[in-house]
């Protein structure tokens, strides 16, 4: 299959009743707009975008009328922290701080109405080992990331979100 534009959304009613073949692309990836990838199913699919597209989760990428090929977001390696978890002044402050931290990474993030998420550029332990430090509680784990694009940072690769 070939993908040379996103068209639409797997919710979208025109793909009801397709076989779907989903393609993982991690965060790294979702801003590359030439590469090959298999499918979950081995279909083979061969993307030539415009440059600055972002595959977001759920983003179709090729119809032939009975199959459509479709972007999934894997769990990747991140780092967590809800908001609700650290409050106050000094929970603002910690966070201020994670933030200064992630930024001298160039660590794009994902803010959410309760979360902040951020790839791990580091080992697990490392990562917990600054949560401790700085007193955050969070969680590091692996998540889907940046499903609908990144928040508005320096790292961001298409500049869009919601």
């Amino acid at each position: 299959m070939n993908a040379e534009a996103i068209l639409g959304t797997i919710e979208d009613p025109r793909f009801a009743g397709r076989r779907r073949h989903y393609v993982d692309i991690g965060w790294g990836d979702a801003g590359k707009h030439r590469q090959v990838v298999t499918s979950d199913t081995g279909i083979q699919v061969r993307i030539t975008l415009p440059r600055g597209v972002f595959l977001d989760d759920g983003a179709v990428l090729a119809d032939d009328g009975t199959h459509v090929a479709v972007v999934r977001r894997p769990p990747e390696p991140a780092i967590t922290v809800r908001f609700d978890d650290n409050t106050g002044i000094a929970g603002t402050r910690r966070l201020l701080l994670l933030g200064y931290i992630l930024g001298n990474q160039h660590a794009p993030i994902d803010v959410g109405d309760d979360a902040l998420t951020a790839p791990l550029f580091t080992s697990a332990d490392a990562a917990r080992t600054l949560l401790t430090e700085l007193g955050i509680t969070g969680d590091v784990t692996t998540v889907a990331l940046a499903a609908a694009g990144w928040s508005r940072t320096s790292a961001d690769h298409a500049g869009h979100r919601h």
